[in-house]
This record gives C-alpha cells, sequence and structure tokens, in this order.
C-alpha cells in the first residue's frame, strides 16, 4: 500500500490517470463526476491512502445526515455515488498505481538498454531523454531560446520534459525536438500533472481542476502561450490534449 497518511487532494492527478486507464475502466463523463465527488467529500472528511471500507460507510452516515441541511448532492442517489467514488479511490490505493508506473517505466528503459537494433550511442541519448538531459536536452535549447512561455533565459533553471510522455512514445519521438517544452518549474509540473495544455496554436488550456483562484496566485490568464507552434507540434499537443490534460 502507498505511504500512509497522504491525502486525496495530493493524489488528484494520479486518481485522474487511474480512472482514466484500463485498471480505473471510467468513461470521460464519470471521470469528472468520480473527480467532483471526491474534492466535495475531501472537503468534509480526513480521506487518505488509510481509506477502508469501515471509514468509507462511516462517510456515507455522516453524509446521510446532512442531506437535508444543503441544496447540493442531498439526494440517496448521492450517497450511491460517494460510496461509488470511495471505492474506487480504495481501488487505487489498492492497486499501488505510482508503483506500478514506475516499475512499467523501469522495464521499458531496461528494453531500450538491450535492443541492440539500436547503436550504443542513440541508447544511451533515448535513456537520458527521459528525464530531460542530454542531447534531448540541449536540442529543446536550441529551438526555444528560453522558457517555451515566458522566454526566461536562465536555462538551469529550466527543466526539459516531453509533451507526449515518453513512456508512450516511440524511440523518434522521445528523441525529437518537436516532443519537448522548455518551461519553468511551476509550468512544467502543472503541465506534466495534467492541470495545463495548449491547443494547435499554443494557447493555453486550463482544466476545471485548476481553480481561478490559483491560476491567479501565479499571474496566469488566458493571455498565456507558447512561444510558436510549428506544425510537427501538433500531432504531440494533440496526443497531450487528448490522454495527459485533466479534462
Amino acid at each position: 500500500m502507498n505511504e500512509q497518511g497522504k491525502y486525496y487532494y495530493e493524489w488528484e492527478s494520479d486518481f485522474y490517470n487511474f480512472l482514466s486507464s484500463p485498471l480505473g475502466g471510467i468513461n470521460a463523463h464519470s471521470r469528472t463526476n468520480y473527480m467532483s465527488w471526491l474534492k466535495f467529500l475531501s472537503r468534509q472528511h480526513p480521506i487518505s491512502s488509510a481509506l477502508d471500507d469501515v471509514a468509507i460507510e462511516r462517510i456515507i452516515e455522516e453524509e446521510r445526515s446532512l442531506l437535508s441541511s444543503r441544496n447540493k448532492y442531498n439526494t440517496p442517489r448521492d450517497l450511491t455515488n460517494f460510496r461509488s467514488a470511495l471505492r474506487k479511490f480504495r481501488q487505487f490505493i489498492l492497486a499501488d498505481y505510482q508503483k506500478m508506473q514506475e516499475a512499467s517505466l523501469q522495464e521499458e528503459v531496461k528494453r531500450v538498454k538491450n535492443d541492440m537494433t539500436i547503436d550504443e550511442t542513440e541508447r544511451e541519448a533515448i535513456i537520458k531523454a527521459r528525464v530531460g538531459q542530454g542531447l534531448f536536452r540541449q536540442h529543446l535549447i536550441e529551438h526555444w531560446k528560453g522558457c517555451s512561455i515566458s522566454r526566461f533565459g536562465m536555462y538551469d533553471c529550466l527543466i526539459a520534459s516531453h509533451i507526449k510522455p515518453w513512456r508512450n512514445s516511440t524511440n523518434e519521438e522521445r528523441l525529437s525536438v518537436y516532443n519537448g517544452l522548455l518551461l519553468l518549474p511551476n509550468y512544467d509540473k502543472l503541465f506534466d500533472k495534467g492541470y495545463i495544455s495548449f491547443d494547435k496554436t499554443g494557447k493555453i488550456i486550463y482544466s476545471k481542476f485548476f481553480p481561478e483562484s490559483e491560476r491567479k496566485i501565479l499571474g496566469m490568464d488566458n493571455n498565456v502561450h507558447l512561444i510558436h507552434v510549428e506544425r510537427q507540434h501538433e500531432k504531440f499537443l494533440e496526443y497531450h490534449n487528448e490522454f495527459c490534460f485533466m479534462q
């Protein structure tokens, strides 16, 4: 089981990805509902990695007593939905989804290392690209000449990352300069977690799970955009929008 004491809101992005995966098995519309139900419950209850069946039923009973006192989530059907969302979060915890993802990633790294159809120099470049290093990073610096959004030019503060994640890319895509962004840490984390994405013109798209109040703290508005987008970027941005962005 995952680290005890970690709470739902610390796992929001990972839980969304779990719901999207074959293991989670939740369609896009229901995914949003599950996230909304858990966000609502997490404001009232300490939903953590210690969640078990007893805790789930305790939460449901507490919610049952509150139904008549509010305008939203005030029907028996809502209790059924709450229970489904809590059980799905329990499934996420028991699956140790983060560890599964890391194990899968390490297996792919091992496969690349052992692929003798690729010369040693290219294998090394592909593996280093996983963590935004080596030739991949250097090519992004040459391409963007600063942060892909702000033009901030202190390169040692910028993070090189893939648009279409390394784990899901072909070896060619893993080294493609068009599959990468060079970002300040705050932008990079939001993009990696799926709270922001960009359309094919480079205009920012905000997830419904990224509140406007939090955007304002970071000085982010609808004018944020990539410095430029070339045709070769478009397929990677489309992938991020569909599979990584929390819609």
